[in-house]
């Protein structure tokens, strides 16, 4: 499965195509809750033809950083070498450092860290010895050498590493995985986006986006009753703006007012679930003006 945006907490990454699908052609695209790029960044690859410019709102300014960072190819593993975050520099540095907020976070939910503190110490040694090539005691256990040869890619550890611990130590083999590092690939991802003159970048509350005349507008808003992102988010005026919109506004939630239309069921895979993998039905609403266009 190919891999869109950025990690984030509710990416659409693994249902972009789905979701994609029902686009009508226009002029302008706009992905107004933008969040992790992962719905812009499947249009520019797969439906760049049918529109003419791609608008990417998101109101947290600092995603729209690590996005313009990765595109621009600041995170590719010739050039950037990542540093273990520690849980005392996510703390001291997750309000001004995006990379640090997001990728180093527990599900990416911006607020906690990745690692509980019972394994934090056994991921360190693992990520210094895939990107550095430094071993220690922990390591050498895991992995069963110590050292890797010196031009071989940081890709290529942590392939060996996944075989090496499922081999060696079984069923810890989660818990030495790197996720951060598995992560931090999809940020490589972007650095392949060509021709970008299409798209555009703002960071406004959706409601003050101008939207241009012969529009597609998707949203992808904070869910009612479920984790909260990092600002209040007040629905029934988000609703309220749907449903008296002249373009075509799309959405997904998992509810909305009766008199928007139900248009899809999305099934997806719940990330944030504590006791395994769990699905849950998301659905796609429309307007009037959404629906009218899908009939043609």
């Amino acid at each position: 499965m190919a891999n869109y945006g950025i990690p984030y907490m509710g990416s659409k990454c693994s249902v972009a195509h789905k979701i994609c699908s029902v686009f009508p052609k226009a002029d302008n695209f706009y992905d107004l809750f933008g969040g992790g790029f992962s719905i812009t960044h499947f249009m520019l690859l797969h439906r760049r033809n049918n529109y003419k410019q791609f608008h990417f709102n998101e109101i947290q300014s600092g995603n729209i950083e690590l996005i313009k960072a990765a595109i621009d190819g600041k995170y590719n593993y010739n050039v950037f070498k990542p540093p273990f975050i520690t849980r005392e520099e996510f703390l001291r540095d997750k309000d001004t450092c995006p990379y640090t907020r997001i990728l180093w976070s527990f599900g990416n939910n911006q607020r906690t860290y990745i690692f509980g503190k019972n394994i934090e110490s056994y991921k360190e040694s693992m990520h210094n010895a895939v990107v550095f090539n430094i071993f220690d005691d922990v390591s050498v256990q895991a992995l069963g050498i110590s050292t890797f040869p010196k031009n071989s890619s940081i890709k290529a550890r942590r392939s060996f590493m996944r075989q090496a611990v499922m081999e060696n130590v079984g069923d810890v083999e989660r818990l030495m995985q790197l996720q951060q590092l598995q992560q931090l690939e999809r940020l490589q991802n972007l650095q392949n986006l060509q021709n970008l003159e299409q798209l555009n970048f703002s960071t406004l509350s959706y409601e003050k986006v101008k939207i241009k005349p012969n529009s597609i507008i998707y949203c992808d808003p904070p869910y009612r009753g479920v984790t909260e992102y990092l600002n209040v988010f007040d629905h029934d005026k988000f609703w309220e703006w749907v449903m008296d919109h002249s373009d075509p506004v799309y959405v997904s939630e998992y509810a909305a007012p009766k008199n928007v239309h139900v248009i899809m069921a999305v099934n997806k895979k719940a990330r944030l679930a504590a006791t395994g993998d769990t699905h849950s039905v998301e659905k796609m609403f429309a307007n009037d003006a959404g629906r009218k266009a899908m009939n043609g």
